[in-house]
C-alpha cells in the first residue's frame, strides 16, 4: 500500500511541469502544421510529427486519471479539451492539406488552431489557479 501512494506522490510532483510541457508541445506542433500545410510542404508521411505528440498527450491524460481522484483537478479537465481540440485541429489540418495552399490554408486552419490555443491557455490558467 505504502509503494502505491508514494508512487501516486512521485506523479503528482512532476504533473504541472509535464503538463505543461505536453501543452506547449500540442500548441508549437499545431503552429509548425500551419505553416507547412501554408507552405505545401505537409504530406501524409509527416503526419506522424503531428500525431505522435497528441498519443503521448493523451497517454499522460491516462496515467493522470488512473493516478487522481474523482473529482480530477480541474487542470486535467482543461487537458482532456486541449487533446480533444488539437486531435480536431489534426483532422482539419489533413483534410486541408490535400485541398488548400498558402493564405487559404491558413485561413482554414485559424479556427481550429485558436481552438487549441484557447484549449492551451484554460490549462495554463487552470495550473495557476492550483497553485
Amino acid at each position: 500500500m505504502l509503494a502505491v501512494v508514494a508512487s501516486g506522490g512521485c506523479f503528482w510532483r512532476s504533473y504541472a511541469p509535464r503538463l505543461r510541457t505536453h501543452t506547449e508541445l500540442m500548441v508549437a506542433m499545431a503552429r509548425k502544421g500551419v505553416d507547412l500545410v501554408a507552405s505545401g510542404r505537409l504530406t501524409a508521411e509527416n503526419m506522424p510529427e503531428l500525431t505522435y505528440p497528441l498519443e503521448r498527450a493523451e497517454a499522460f491524460a491516462r496515467d493522470a486519471h488512473a493516478h487522481g481522484g474523482t473529482p480530477p483537478p480541474a487542470s486535467l479537465v482543461a487537458f482532456d479539451t486541449l487533446i480533444a481540440r488539437y486531435r480536431a485541429f489534426v483532422d482539419a489540418l489533413d483534410a486541408t492539406r490535400r485541398t488548400q495552399r498558402g493564405t487559404e490554408a491558413a485561413a482554414a486552419l485559424a479556427g481550429p488552431l485558436g481552438a487549441v490555443e484557447d484549449a492551451a491557455r484554460a490549462v495554463d490558467d487552470a495550473l495557476r489557479d492550483q497553485r
